[in-house]
């Protein structure tokens, strides 16, 4: 019988993708390239699911779209910290499904195909430009400063949504490195787009 349940989680994420400085899609406008291939990496520092507690669990969704992601057809390549217990691995699943409602949700709905969820060790350093995370060997962003041109100096943007679909506000930035490594879905776009948010999601549903 189904039962409903609900969660929610607060944390930070480190992202990169292909796109230019800013990203396009932040501004409903086609990728830089066409395509999009990117890293979302949340890190939890405060959830929980039906009792189960979440806190200090590190997610990574990769995606490999052929034209804009909101015109689906994506793979979602899905890796979380190994430290996870079975019952968050189980918890974490289900979120990740869209089953449950969330941002989850809509990005389950523009996927055709989907690779995981491995289980890795994961490092995780927030910290503004020199954020990082690496996910084993399959997955990592080094986040950098955007540079000046002229000077060199760092130069620091803040985009600010006034409905966004995963946050609000978010810190722009680029890349010293961002790669997927992985045999169903691997590439590497170092010098692009990064950026830093802090976020918020909850959902329910019935499973």
């Amino acid at each position: 019988m189904a039962k409903k349940v609900k969660w929610q989680m607060k944390g930070d994420t480190i992202s990169a993708c292909n796109c230019d400085f800013g990203c396009p899609c932040n501004f409903n406008a086609p990728p830089t390239y066409g395509n999009c291939q990117g890293l979302y990496a949340f890190h939890i520092n405060e959830g929980s699911f039906e009792g189960t507690k979440l806190d200090g669990v590190t997610i990574g969704v990769a995606l490999n779209a052929p034209e804009a992601i909101h015109n689906g057809n994506m793979t979602l390549y899905v890796a979380v910290d190994q430290k996870a217990n079975p019952k968050q691995r189980e918890a974490l699943g289900t979120i990740l499904s869209g089953k449950v409602g969330g941002p989850f949700q809509v990005f389950a709905g523009l996927t055709t195909k989907l690779i995981g969820p491995e289980f890795v060790p994961v490092k995780w350093k927030f910290d503004g430009p020199n954020s990082e995370v690496s996910f084993g060997n399959k997955m990592d962003i080094k986040l950098d400063s955007i540079k000046n041109p002229v000077k060199g100096t760092p130069a620091g943007y803040t985009l600010q949504f006034t409905a966004g679909l995963l946050t609000d506000r978010s810190e722009l930035m680029t890349t010293r490195a961002f790669s997927i490594n992985h045999p169903e879905m691997s590439f590497s776009h170092p010098g692009k787009y990064g950026q830093t948010f802090k976020f918020s999601y909850s959902g329910e549903g019935e499973v």
